[in-house]
């Protein structure tokens, strides 16, 4: 099995992957983005003890630990963006959304059952962390891995 394992510094989870965006779809997604982060306070993710892969098992490509404490408020969050970027030209629907973080991508696999078995036995040490920005992200795919750089910041800032 040949596996590559995110690095730390890009583990984050992805609301929504939008490809090459322009200048103004750019700007079009920071307005509503500033928009969505109103409609929300900061709160806390917890990692669940799940791991899975994606797309199934018989044929992994990727690794993924989810999330159990904050997961509906990530998905409420995931569906606001949908609602406002729908009407969007450069909008693409997504099939399903399950808020979860990359751990690695599996390049080759001889027996997936190893793998399965595996993932069985990881134990996972709870961990919360505050979540309190959606950021608009920018991925440069190279050879040796993304580099992910911050376009811009959005403070989740509603009331109580």
């Amino acid at each position: 099995m040949k596996v590559k394992f995110v690095e730390k510094e890009n583990l984050h989870i992805s609301l929504k992957f939008l490809g090459d965006l322009n200048c103004k779809e750019i700007e079009k997604t920071s307005a509503i983005l500033q928009n969505v982060s109103t409609e929300y306070q900061h709160f806390r993710a917890e990692l669940s003890k799940n791991i899975g892969v994606f797309p199934n098992i018989s044929r992994p490509r990727v690794i993924w630990i989810g999330i159990e404490k904050g997961n509906d408020i990530i998905t409420n969050i995931y569906q606001s963006i949908e609602k406002e970027l729908k009407s969007e030209p450069f909008y693409e629907k997504e099939n399903q959304f399950k808020p979860h973080i990359t751990l690695a991508r599996i390049k080759y696999i001889e027996h997936q059952h190893q793998l399965s078995e595996c993932i069985k036995n990881i134990k996972i040490n709870p961990l919360t962390e505050p979540v309190k920005t959606i950021e608009l992200m920018e991925s440069q795919l190279l050879k040796e891995g993304p580099i992910y750089t911050i376009i811009k910041s959005f403070p989740l800032t509603a009331q109580t």
